[in-house]
């Protein structure tokens, strides 16, 4: 095989091969397991099909399709299965470039969000510039620099712009005259310590050699001293007009500045004889003795106000639980407000309870033949009853009182550990059986009513009702959500509580 050829040969396998590659690079995200979802935007200039969507900078998916509808752009986006976008993602459109070319970059969202499946529309999209909107913004730009030299130019021609021009030729005229005066001034300077050098000269003549070696060493430190001379009054000509522009501008901003102050001094004087009759909110606010009383009792009282708000706590819950002697449920609806002390709480709460509650009295009947006893039954309908409750907390041990389902009782609760709560409350005394004993048990799984997520929030309940009248004695099961709520805080945070 020749040269030729095997050069050939190798083109071939790299042309092929590259081919290839394209094809499958192409053909990856067809190939794998996706999902679609569907993105809206008023421009998809510069995105095409079988373009790389990307996440992180790292290719995630492809554009399916792009459609019009309803006027805006329908981009369909290919998403690999493997990797999951939330409700709340983001789309954005950014310049790839000069060519005015784009592509499409995902922020995923949040993982507490709800994942998002095949058909979903991603409702978030950001718009980046591309390089038209850039060229337009520069062209702008040239224009508005064309339209400050224009008004420069302008400014140029006034009266005002000539004199101010004429002034600072004339100033620079005067600043060569000194300098040229200055120059003359060394000049003849140096003349005369010329003419003393040539005197001295003459008079070495006649002296001895040893004498014109002394003198020989005193001309070169002459000559030397003349260098200095000359370098110094080369570099003062320069550093004579820059002192000379210094001290005028120095001039010029010490007036403006005396100006200023003259200017402030006069506004302060208005000021403190304004503050000293008694005029305007400061003077009133310094001399007045009741509104300087009521300011300070009103800022008093708004740091109180603040106080409460920030340290009361509101906590909102719903229980329902199945009641087996009436084979109903009961609903219950309570908003608890904790003070920032956390050493007590208030309660309030709406109970509804079950239909056809059943309530069995006993009556006795004299007959000719004996005493008989017959029992009865009576049925209520369900009913709406309120709970109006304070607490004092020590440590595991709460004691409460107050309404209880509309009627006056009190109650126990023991707290071992975070996770229980055992408790005791006897309401309903005005009945003519034994008032009402209800013991109940709470279990706290995930306990957190700050927290984020609705697990941390559940909670189980059970236990006795009745538990002193046998014939009423019935057993109820049940759970309940309770967490923190700052907006009902912030509200509930005005009123004086927790005092």
């Amino acid at each position: 095989m020749n040269r030729l050829a095997k050069i050939g040969l190798f083109f071939l396998i790299v042309g092929v091969g590259g081919i290839a590659y394209i094809l499958l690079a192409v053909d990856q995200f067809d190939r794998q397991a996706t999902y679609e979802v569907t993105v809206f935007m008023d421009d998809a200039m510069g995105l095409t099909t079988n373009t790389r969507v990307s996440m992180a900078g790292v290719p995630v998916g492809t554009i399916r399709s792009i459609q019009l509808e309803d006027g805006r752009a329908k981009i369909t986006l290919a998403i690999e299965e493997s990797v999951p976008i939330f409700e709340d993602a983001i789309v954005s459109k950014q310049a790839s470039s000069l060519l005015g070319t784009s592509v499409i970059s995902i922020d995923p969202g949040s993982r507490g969000a709800a994942a998002m499946g095949d058909g979903d529309t991603i409702h978030t999209v950001i718009t980046r510039g591309d390089f038209g909107e850039t060229m337009d913004a520069a062209e702008d730009a040239g224009r508005e620099m064309a339209r400050i030299l224009k008004e420069f130019r302008e400014e140029l021609m006034t009266e005002a712009a000539t004199q101010g021009i004429a002034e600072i030729i004339e100033n620079l005229r005067q600043t060569s005259l000194a300098t040229r005066e200055l120059l003359d001034q060394n000049l003849r300077l140096l003349a005369g310590t010329l003419e003393t050098i040539d005197r001295f000269a003459t008079r070495v003549e006649g002296q001895t050699p040893d004498e014109l070696e002394r003198i020989s060493v005193v001309l070169e430190n002459a000559a030397r001293i003349s260098d200095r001379l000359e370098r110094v009054i080369g570099a003062g000509e320069d550093d004579l007009a820059i002192t000379i522009a210094e001290l005028r501008r120095s001039a010029e901003q010490l007036s403006e500045s005396m100006e200023r102050i003259s200017r402030v001094s006069e506004d302060v004087q208005d000021v403190s004889g304004t503050i000293r009759s008694g005029e305007g909110t400061i003077g009133r606010i310094v001399y007045d003795d009741e509104l300087y009383t009521r300011v300070s009792a009103i800022t008093a009282n708004a740091e109180t106000i603040v106080e409460r708000i920030v340290g009361l706590e509101a906590q909102v819950a719903f229980q329902s639980t199945y009641l087996t002697g009436a084979e109903a449920a009961q609903s219950e609806f309570a908003l608890r407000l904790l003070p920032r002390t956390r050493d007590r709480y208030y309660e309030l709460g709406i109970v509804n309870t079950p239909d056809d509650v059943v309530r069995r009295t006993t009556t006795t009947t004299t007959a000719n033949d004996g005493t008989q006893t017959v029992e009865t039954q009576e049925r209520a309908r369900d009913e709406i009853r309120f709970n109006a409750q304070i607490a004092r907390i020590f440590g595991p041990l709460t004691l409460r009182g107050g309404l209880i389902e509309s009627t006056g009782g009190f109650g126990l609760d023991v707290r071992p550990f975070r996770q229980l709560e055992l408790t005791g409350e006897m309401f309903d005394f005005g009945t003519l059986d034994r008032p009402n004993l209800r013991t109940t048990g709470t279990v706290y799984p995930f306990y957190d009513p700050d927290g984020a997520y609705p697990w941390y929030w559940l909670y189980l309940t059970g236990g006795v009702n009745n538990s002193l009248n046998p014939d009423e004695r019935e057993y109820f099961l049940g759970g309940g959500l309770r967490f923190t709520d700052e907006e009902i805080r912030g509200l509930v945070g005005l009123i004086p509580l927790g005092q």
